[in-house]
């Protein structure tokens, strides 16, 4: 059978998955499925498409405005299947949310079945960044490596919503890369030496990445680039000395004069080349002077997240002699070309190829709590929509699912503990023993062995044995949930092809409405708040008692406004209607360790199973122990906000926010407009007044404020959310 001529790809709030994809498939006819709020990211990819390539049509559709919406999805992709009369068509389900990536490859079984077409597994795909390949739905048939050949960095860019406000290179840094310091200084002889030496550090790097790697294959060098400000017409609003492009990835170099001024730029660096170019970017800085051996434990030191490879530093010796071809680029930098993957030979999940009219249907209604389901569910990045799922659906026993990635140290007891506590809320915290004794915790379950996260049908085979085993030892017929909340889509997708082989419902957990919603059933409102263990969710912080000024040390103070951060607690204190627990970043007491407080919210507040996060970075800041407090700029400040935005998203995702606090007077203005640019926040669609609720976790909440006089916000009942 021909290869199908038509692809749908779901897009997300990324939008370089669904370019790659759309120019690696290659078909004739494209659609981009989006939902309302990533829509603009959709039209992006759609004009990036239409320039690079000979696809004849290339459509924008939405699901509507809930990404979580099962049915929606659905429609959506029946009414595509109806445009294209029925024919074959490739499904990219890579991007999107995790219910827009479910629903869409059940759909297209359905619409494309096996009986009918044979190949319809391998025109599944999704995007494996590890080896930047597109994966089939079949393990017998070849990935397909990214086609990235048309890829240019100002494409990159434009999908991510920035432009250029120049093309061409400043001509001081062009007549040094060009001509050397001879044609700067005859043809700028009155600049300043600052200013001399930074234009020289910049052409000398832009003049040695271009000898070596202008015939280097799908590379692309380009020198400084200003990104043009969505808030401002005439205006900036971040720079790059130069650029380097391979395939889909960037290396973003910075020159800098001074050793000293890498530090305290590393993180805006990051946020920005990020923002601009996806998460492929790194940072490479180049200083001039000798190397200094602990320059990468300082900047670590200021903000742990910047890892190894994200940020790398270079004297400008090792730059010159280190990087003189492509080969050493490639090694230093970009994951070479990962070698083909052998296809794999074994047999399809049982009830994999059962005709639909087979297979059993879901119960007539949703599995109350009272009915004490089955309920098999993923361990993903947050341990905390696990331990929700638990309360959620208070089974009579439970199978988690850990990949590779998750970290399962106590999850199983916390998990038991709040299950005990959804079925006993009256009776006191139960410890090891007494759940041991009650029988809770041998209700939940973990696999011996991590599922591969990048294999569905894997993720399914787990899941049936497990069931199979069950009413092989029980027989009690309980109905089945699956809970895709959590874990990576292969897995999610896993769990939901296990819960059509058997009946089962499959649900995920929508965090701001407080409800399920089930694929069989619709949505279904939640009974109560899980009780969280805190201490698992949250490591690194530790319970507060009394005033954190009383166990801030004095470089925590000089690092963050406690002051303000104390005032914020109370006020959302006195306003919960429900009980409130305070957790203080342990590092502030030390005063080595609190180097890095302005990195992470100082107070996290819990208020059932949500979490509220205080930030609050000073103006003025130490950079080592013993130095004068130094003014930073307005994007240090920015990026230290998002920088506590994602230290609490990786632990508590949707269930979580955090409110930046600054005292009126400081440019918050400017820093506002900063952080909502590195949000991915549309400059138009900016809300007149801040609110306080849950749902975006990575769009923190910009709060100006002073001791004495709280705005309204800070009298939000959290509890009620």
């Amino acid at each position: 059978m021909d290869s199908p001529r038509a692809a749908v790809v779901l897009v997300g709030r990324s939008p370089t998955p669904a370019l790659l994809s759309a120019l690696t498939l290659s078909v004739e006819r494209l659609v981009l499925l989006a939902s309302d709020g990533t829509l603009p990211v959709a039209r992006r990819v759609a004009a990036a498409v239409e320039a690079l390539t000979d696809t004849a049509s290339v459509r924008v559709l939405s699901v509507g405005p809930d990404p979580h919406d099962f049915q929606a999805a659905e429609d959506a992709l029946a009414a595509v299947h109806r445009s294209l009369g029925g024919a074959p068509w490739f499904l990219d389900y890579t991007g999107g949310t995790k219910v827009m990536s479910v629903a869409s490859a059940l759909f297209h079984e359905r619409a494309l079945p096996p009986d009918r077409h044979p190949p319809t597994r391998r025109w599944r795909h999704y995007l494996d960044p590890g080896r930047d390949a597109l994966r089939t739905h079949d393990p017998a048939w070849p990935e397909r490596p990214v086609a990235t050949g048309r890829v240019d960095l100002r494409t990159l860019a434009r999908v991510h919503g920035a432009e250029w406000s120049e093309d061409r290179d400043p001509e001081p840094v062009r007549l040094v890369a060009q001509g050397g310091r001879q044609a700067l200084d005859a043809r700028y002889p009155d600049l300043s030496p600052m200013v001399r030496r930074g234009v020289i550090a910049e052409g000398r790097v832009l003049s040695h990445l271009r000898r070596h790697l202008a015939a280097a294959p799908d590379t692309e060098v380009l020198g400084p680039r200003r990104v043009a400000d969505p808030f401002h017409a005439d205006g900036s609003i971040a720079d790059f000395d130069a650029l380097v492009r391979h395939g889909h990835r960037v290396l973003c170099v910075e020159a800098k004069t001074r050793p000293g001024d890498v530090v305290g730029r590393a993180g805006w660096t990051v946020a920005k080349a990020r923002r601009v170019f996806g998460t492929a970017a790194q940072v490479l800085f180049v200083h001039t002077g000798p190397a200094v051996p602990s320059l990468r434990e300082q900047i670590t030191a200021v903000n742990p997240a910047l890892t190894a490879r994200q940020v790398h530093v270079w004297s400008m010796t090792d730059f010159l002699e280190r990087l003189t071809s492509f080969d050493d680029l490639r090694k230093a930098f970009f994951p070479p070309p990962a070698p083909p993957r052998p296809p794999a030979r074994r047999g399809a999940r049982p009830g994999a190829d059962a005709p639909p009219a087979s297979r059993p249907r879901p119960p007539a209604r949703h599995p109350g709590p009272g009915d004490r389901p089955r309920l098999i569910t993923s361990l993903g990045g947050s341990r905390l929509g696990t331990l929700t799922a638990l309360h959620a659906h208070r089974p009579g026993r439970a199978l988690v699912l850990p990949s590779r990635q998750s970290v399962r140290d106590h999850v199983r007891e916390a998990a038991a503990r709040t299950l005990y506590a959804a079925e006993r809320p009256d009776e006191p915290r139960p410890d090891a023993a007494r759940l041991k004794e009650s029988g809770h915790r041998d209700r939940v379950r973990f696999t011996a062995d991590p599922v591969d996260g990048s294999d569905a049908d894997a993720v399914a085979a787990v899941a049936l044995e497990w069931l199979a085993a069950e009413a092989a030892a029980v027989g009690d017929g309980a109905p089945v949930v699956v809970d895709i909340t959590t874990g990576t889509k292969a897995m999610s997708l896993g769990l939901a092809l296990a819960a059509r082989e058997v009946g089962a419902c499959t649900t995920y957990q929508i965090v701001h409405r407080r409800s399920i919603v089930c694929l069989a059933h619709g949505e279904t409102a939640l009974r109560g708040r899980a009780a969280v263990d805190w201490p698992l969710v949250l490591p690194g912080y530790t319970p507060l008692d009394g005033p954190l000024g009383a166990r801030a040390g004095p470089i925590a103070r000089t690092q963050v406004d406690t002051e303000l951060v104390e005032a914020a607690r109370a006020a959302l204190a006195r306003a919960a209607s429900g009980p409130v627990g305070v957790w203080m970043d342990a590092s502030l007491p030390d005063p080595e360790a609190s180097l890095t407080a302005q990195e992470r919210p100082s107070l996290v507040l819990t208020f059932g199973d949500r979490a509220v996060g205080l930030a609050a970075p000073a103006w003025r800041r130490l950079r080592s122990p013993g130095a004068e407090p130094r003014a930073v700029s307005r994007g240090a400040w920015a990026q230290s906000v998002f920088a506590a935005t994602t230290h609490l998203n990786v632990r508590c995702d949707v269930a979580g926010t955090v409110l930046a606090l600054s005292r009126p007077g400081a440019d918050v203005g400017r820093a506002g407009e900063l952080v909502e640019w590195i949000a991915h926040a549309d400059p138009r669609a900016r809300e007149p007044e801040a609110v306080l609720g849950f749902g975006d976790p990575l769009r923190p909440v910009l709060v100006a404020a002073a001791p004495g006089t709280l705005p309204p916000l800070l009298s939000t009942d959290v509890s009620r959310l």
